[in-house]
């Protein structure tokens, strides 16, 4: 079995988990339901410890539907982190680390040509060739909010420099541990 096999068996084992406590708790839910409108069941002193019951019933009710509700959502990120990961035992691994580094190259390059067009002068945006897409309008003008120049801040291409050193460091291994 695969990593990623068995952290898609995780996220499958957290949806069940989740299912079952949301039917627990609207079968609860259904139990009380008849006294949520009784005024005479709420008010009479006779049925306060009932009630208590009731209450503490619904609250656990409510606990556990979110408890239900985070494991939902782990095995959302679950699903998400499978779907963009490359895990070493994947049969494509290779290929698609070459693939990964190819783009993040090509991301360095296109942010130092947007750079080297803005150092240029005025009107800018209409000599960059391709256009700018509008992740990249979004990056320049948050980048330009925050920081007192217009353009990809040094750090940026740094940590594109560092993400592409480590994926062919982890490329090398893999290639390595093939052979």
């Amino acid at each position: 079995m695969t990593y990623r096999e068995r952290r898609e068996a995780e996220a499958e084992r957290l949806r069940e988990w989740a299912a079952k406590r949301e039917e627990r708790a609207a079968a609860v839910f259904k139990q009380g339901e008849r006294f949520h409108g009784d005024f005479a069941f709420n008010t009479q002193p006779g049925h306060i410890p009932e009630r208590a019951r009731l209450i503490a019933r619904e609250d656990r009710a409510h606990e556990s539907l979110r408890k239900a509700q985070s494991m939902e959502s782990r095995a959302a990120g679950i699903q998400t982190a499978a779907g963009r990961a490359i895990y070493s035992d994947d049969s494509n691994a290779v290929e698609a680390l070459t693939s990964r580094i190819a783009s993040l190259e090509a991301k360095r390059e296109r942010c130092k040509a947007i750079n080297k067009e803005i150092r240029t002068g005025s009107g800018w945006s209409e000599r960059i060739d391709p256009p700018l897409t509008d992740q990249e309008k979004r990056d320049l003008t948050s980048n330009a909010l925050y920081s007192q120049t217009i353009g990809y801040p040094a750090y940026h291409l740094s940590n594109l420099g560092g993400n592409i050193s480590r994926q062919k460091a982890r490329l090398a291994q893999l290639k390595g541990e093939s052979e």
